[in-house]
């Protein structure tokens, strides 16, 4: 089913007030992007299981804003967008840093296929999407490779410290999208890991004021373990 002209222009709408709000200005290639893969998920993503939400403001906000919030946090380098689902928040990265190696990872094939079809219809450089289970012995993922993962609404952080960590360099950094909840599973994961350094960044999305965190956690400089 083809996305009405009312959701695309409502769609289009809100993301330019929520990128104001963050503070960020994309050249319009880039946006012509976000905005063709946001229509891809919209017709797709429901029949696929990759999306419950229909409305243009919610999908503006919490599909492709809160993709956005993470940019000014990430390292340089390799990224691994770990049960990356619809893409979110790793093809929203490859779109506006094309020229930075992303590798999106999933269980399910659908996603999988989904993401392969969309990197072709819009034109990118393309990013490595594998299907794969992180955490399994033949799991085709590179280790002490990334310089950050990320990571949104997969597990608690102890898991995927757990998942994430034999795939960074050394101090490299895992970074995972959290809602209310985080202050919870940062204290769980000091219990396991005292010697972690973690970071939170507390923000309200754009639009809406929905509270996000953004943590940040690697190992210790003096860490050898």
């Amino acid at each position: 089913m083809a996305v009405s002209n009312d959701f695309e222009r409502y769609f289009q709408r809100y993301t330019k007030e929520g990128l104001k709000e963050l503070g960020l200005e994309l050249p319009p290639e880039t946006l012509e992007k976000l905005f063709r893969f946001f229509s891809l998920l919209k017709e797709l993503g429901k029949p696929l299981g990759l999306t419950a939400l229909e409305d243009p403001l919610d999908f503006a906000v919490k599909h492709l804003l809160d993709s956005l919030t993470i940019l000014p946090f990430l390292p340089e380098g390799a990224l691994l967008d770990l049960g990356t689902g619809a893409g979110l928040p790793g093809m929203v990265i490859k779109i506006v840093q094309p020229e930075r190696e992303v590798w999106l990872v999933d269980a399910r094939k659908k996603p999988i296929s989904f993401l392969t079809y969309a990197t072709g219809v819009l034109s990118l450089p393309p990013p490595q999407i594998i299907q794969a289970s992180v955490g399994e012995k033949n799991a085709p993922l590179p280790l002490n490779y990334f310089e950050v993962i990320v990571s949104r609404a997969v597990s608690d952080l102890g898991t995927l410290w757990k998942l994430a960590r034999p795939h960074l360099r050394p101090q490299g950094l895992l970074l995972a999208m959290k809602g209310p909840k985080a202050r919870e599973e940062i204290a769980k994961l000091l219990e396991q890991y005292p010697s972690l350094e973690i970071k939170k960044h507390s923000l309200r999305l754009p639009l809406t004021g929905n509270e996000r965190h953004i943590v940040l956690v690697k190992e210790s400089p003096s860490s050898n373990s």
